[in-house]
């Protein structure tokens, strides 16, 4: 491999003529990590390592070739356990399977809206309201016991209770 001293580099090396004595070793790199799909995609992360790489070398640190060859493989490498994290946590779904789902949620949306319809009017009118404020309108605990002239653990037992008592009669329902 035809890598010039760091000192010389910058005037009789430009950065094409670098890139180009390094496309064995990045092929290497490649060929020893085993990266056999999206090869084009690799090969041009590898290229803007040796571009970081030409550009933070320092001659004094040691040889330009091992700082190349340890950017160049230590950036595939972060960027190969990228995208394993990303292929982890996200799930590629086709369109029928995926409308599917949402027909699903959908009907069971509209059967927890009926049961809700039919057990709201239940309710007393400050229990809705309580429901209202939190749920709806994002109140918070403090606002609620606020505007309903209550003290706060009060307003939260409150809507624990409504919670529990939609929970008990929803479950009836079903």
């Amino acid at each position: 491999m035809t890598i010039q001293n760091d000192q010389k580099r910058s005037s009789t090396q430009s950065f094409d003529e670098l890139l180009e004595s390094v496309q064995p070793m990045i092929t290497s790199i490649l060929k020893q990590l085993r990266i056999y799909k999206d090869f084009d995609y690799y090969r041009h992360i590898a290229s803007i390592a040796v571009w970081n790489a030409w550009l933070k070398a320092d001659p004094a640190k040691g040889q330009f070739s091992a700082y190349i060859y340890s950017t160049i493989k230590g950036d595939i490498l972060n960027e190969l356990s990228k995208e394993k994290k990303y292929t982890e946590r996200m799930t590629v779904v086709d369109n029928e399977t995926l409308n599917y789902v949402r027909e699903l949620e959908e009907v069971e949306n509209q059967k927890s809206n009926n049961i809700l319809e039919s057990i709201l009017p239940q309710l007393k009118q400050e229990e809705r309201n309580i429901l209202l404020l939190y749920y709806v309108e994002g109140y918070s605990d403090q606002e609620i016991a606020k505007v309903l002239g209550l003290s706060v653990t009060a307003s939260k037992k409150r809507r624990y209770r409504i919670t529990k008592k939609l929970r008990n009669q929803i479950s009836k329902e079903e």
